[in-house]
């Protein structure tokens, strides 16, 4: 049995588009009817994105537009053009998906704090600009959904990853105060918290070090992939879950039962 959504006039902005969770939220989201904004920072990559939109499959077809844009830099105003730019084009969004994020091992007794600084940037602060412009009236139909990417690593932190577990719960906690903030204009707003996916963050050999035996062996249902988690996300932003706001979700392949067995 499969599932699939009809976002069929919709339109989505998905941030950190280029790779791994985000390059597959906006490719099902666009193969679903939908207009969708890639928003990233490597402009190869999104020009490639942009040629998989499906315009030569369909006969009417959505499609795939492209923002370059660093979110550790950016400004309310980069945050209003590039917004601004799409919401003339197709109207005015339905929600979106924040899932930029970089990782790296922080040590409390050697870390590199610009690192540091620069996890929590991307991975916090970054989805907290991107909210406050794109709950506004100006930009967002009443009733949009809205998804933060969290991590187990919020809940249960491990050894020399301070920030990036830092980042990630604050993430959560950001998104059960939003959403008592954005429903006056009856928006809805979630986190999904991922364990181990097989994406591109793999290929970093920190990263990859992390990922033992014994690691890989508490997913019971094994490592997971982009699609699984976009499944989680596509659903949050249907019409199927207008009754869930402010909540985090594990999609964890059965790890956090694994660990305590």
């Amino acid at each position: 049995m499969s599932v699939t959504f009809d976002f069929t006039g919709k339109n989505f902005v998905v941030i950190g588009a280029t790779s791994g969770i985000g390059k597959q939220t906006a490719l099902e989201l666009s193969y679903s009817g939908a207009n969708v904004l890639a928003i990233g920072r490597n402009l190869e990559r999104l020009q490639s994105l942009r040629e998989s939109s499906p315009t030569t499959l369909m006969k009417n077809p959505p499609l795939i537009f492209t923002e370059q844009l660093d979110v550790t830099k950016a400004t309310a105003e980069d945050w209003a053009q590039v917004l601004g730019n799409f919401t003339s084009t197709v109207g005015k969004i339905n929600g979106g998906v924040y899932t930029a994020g970089i990782w790296g091992l922080t040590p409390l007794n050697s870390f590199d704090s610009t690192l540091a600084k620069n996890i929590f940037d991307t991975s916090f602060w970054g989805a907290v600009n991107f909210v406050q412009t794109a709950t506004r009236k100006k930009f967002s139909d009443g009733g949009s959904s809205f998804v933060l990417m969290s991590s187990i690593a919020g809940d249960y932190s491990g050894k020399s990853i301070f920030a990036y577990s830092a980042a990630k719960a604050a993430v959560q906690s950001a998104v059960k105060s939003f959403a008592s903030e954005i429903i006056r204009n009856e928006h809805r707003i979630n986190s999904v918290a991922p364990a181990l996916v097989k994406t591109e963050m793999m290929n970093n050999e920190m990263y990859a070090a992390t990922a033992s035996e014994e690691i890989i062996s508490r997913h019971l249902l094994g490592l997971g992939t982009a699609k699984d988690v976009a499944g989680m996300i596509l659903f949050l932003l249907s019409d199927r879950a207008t009754w869930i706001t402010g909540q985090n979700f594990f999609v964890d392949g059965g790890y956090i039962v694994g660990s305590y067995t």
